[in-house]
């Protein structure tokens, strides 16, 4: 099997999983569950499952809800964290998979996190890239983009409202090049004066600004990215407009918060959005958290996959 070669798998009635897995060479090796972001797809993970893979561990990436062949409603209402925790738990029986480690990364936490609070018995461990661990509870944006603009300077999520709006997947898949160049920018700084506040990823993408592409981003990896971005972005954006809508309180607002697994942090020093400071109070809620940081951006696995590989591999060893 080639590393992106496909399968699929009814998770439930009428709902499609599209994933890619790479079975342990025996059963000392972990499996590693990795869950990616927005704009991704299971592809951001691609110097993981090749580098994993060839060290005998299990990788198992899907395409989350919203992306590829994977089942994406156009009701943001379906995107309910419990359901998507279900979804990976039915995969995982599917392949006859008992704990795994759960990666994610960016939109990707969200699931992976709350696989630990709902399922510990399924999970050896956690490690989330750039963005940390946050306790169910919820969301007020205003009050969220007030509060960041006065601790940094600028509103960290002001872009939430232009995803949230009723013609942002138009303006992102008809500027989906524009809207590349300033996610994967080679100036992070961009992201606080032309990405985070309110307002200016639109003025961005609508203003027909450009700047230099990161270097590590191939041409491969650009096409990847354009089609994620010029096919159904309206499923992906979904993922902002139910936490706007907080639709998985009722679900998580009588959870135990503590998670009761080892937790990995990799932060990103650069990442101007996802800021390693805004998760510093995680470790209240976590026993055995072990925080590393990386002089990169937001795409941390992606900018860096060599250290960021070192530093799972290391902490992974406690599971063998």
């Amino acid at each position: 099997m080639t590393m992106f070669e496909t399968q699929n798998y009814e998770v439930a009635s009428g709902i499609n999983y599209e994933y890619v897995y790479i079975k342990a060479n025996n059963d000392s090796k972990a499996t590693l569950l990795f869950l990616h972001g927005f704009p991704s797809s299971f592809y951001c993970w691609r110097h993981q499952i090749n580098y994993f893979s060839k060290q005998g561990y299990g990788c198992l990436a899907p395409n989350l809800m919203g992306y590829g062949k994977t089942y994406s409603p156009l009701d943001s209402n379906e995107y309910r964290t419990k359901c998507m925790v279900e979804h990976l738990i039915s995969l995982l029986n599917h392949l006859k998979l008992d704990k795994v480690i759960v990666l994610g990364h960016d939109w990707g936490v969200r699931p992976a996190a709350r696989f630990v609070l709902y399922h510990p018995e399924r999970t050896l461990g956690l490690i989330l890239f750039n963005v940390g661990y946050r306790k169910p509870a919820q969301l007020d944006l205003q009050q969220t983009l007030q509060s960041t603009k006065k601790t940094y300077g600028y509103e960290l999520f002001g872009y939430w409202e232009f995803f949230n709006s009723d013609d942002a997947a138009k303006v992102i898949e008809n500027n989906a090049d524009r809207f590349i160049d300033l996610a994967f920018t080679d100036d992070p700084k961009l992201w606080k004066t032309d990405f985070a506040p309110l307002g200016k990823a639109r003025e961005w993408l609508t203003n027909g600004k450009t700047t230099n592409r990161a270097s590590y981003l191939t041409e491969k990896d650009y096409e990847v990215m354009h089609k994620c971005l010029t096919v159904g972005i309206q499923p992906k954006l979904n993922w902002y407009k139910s936490a706007i809508d907080n639709i998985d309180w009722n679900d998580e607002k009588d959870l135990d918060p503590t998670m009761k697994r080892p937790v990995l942090y990799i932060a990103g020093t650069k990442d101007y959005i996802c800021v390693p400071q805004t998760f510093v109070n995680q470790k209240e809620l976590i026993a055995d958290l072990e925080t590393v940081e990386l002089d990169t951006s937001h795409w941390t696995m992606e900018e860096k996959p060599d250290e960021a590989n070192a530093i799972v591999e290391k902490w992974i060893q406690r599971f063998i």
